[in-house]
C-alpha cells in the first residue's frame, strides 16, 4: 500500500491520508484471523500440555507398580527359595 501511496494512487487513501473501509475491513478481517489461529494454536497447546501430564503422571504409576511388582518378585522368589530348602531339608534330612 505505501507504494501505491507513493506512486501518487487514491485508490486506497481518501484526501487526507486516511485508509479507505474496503482496506479498513480488510484489516479488521486480517486481525480477527489472525487472533483466531493464535487462540487455536494456544488452545493447542494447553491441550498438548493436559496429555503430556497424564501420560506422564500415567508413566509414574506404572513406574510404581513395576517397583511394587519387582519388590513382590523378590519376596516370592526368596520365600520360594526358603521354602523348598525347608521343605528339601525336612524332606530328605540334613545332609542338603
Amino acid at each position: 500500500m505505501q507504494k501505491m501511496k507513493s506512486l501518487g494512487s487514491n485508490s486506497f487513501a481518501g484526501s487526507s491520508g486516511r485508509l479507505s473501509t474496503e482496506e479498513n475491513d480488510d484489516e479488521e478481517i486480517s486481525r480477527l484471523a489472525i487472533s483466531a489461529y493464535q487462540a487455536r494454536e494456544e488452545e493447542i497447546e494447553r491441550k498438548k500440555m493436559e496429555v503430556k501430564e497424564k501420560v506422564e503422571a500415567q508413566l509414574g504409576r506404572a513406574e510404581e507398580e513395576t517397583r511394587r511388582l519387582a519388590q513382590i518378585w523378590e519376596v516370592s522368589s526368596t520365600n520360594s527359595s526358603s521354602y523348598f530348602y525347608l521343605f528339601m531339608h525336612a524332606t530328605l534330612g540334613p545332609r542338603v
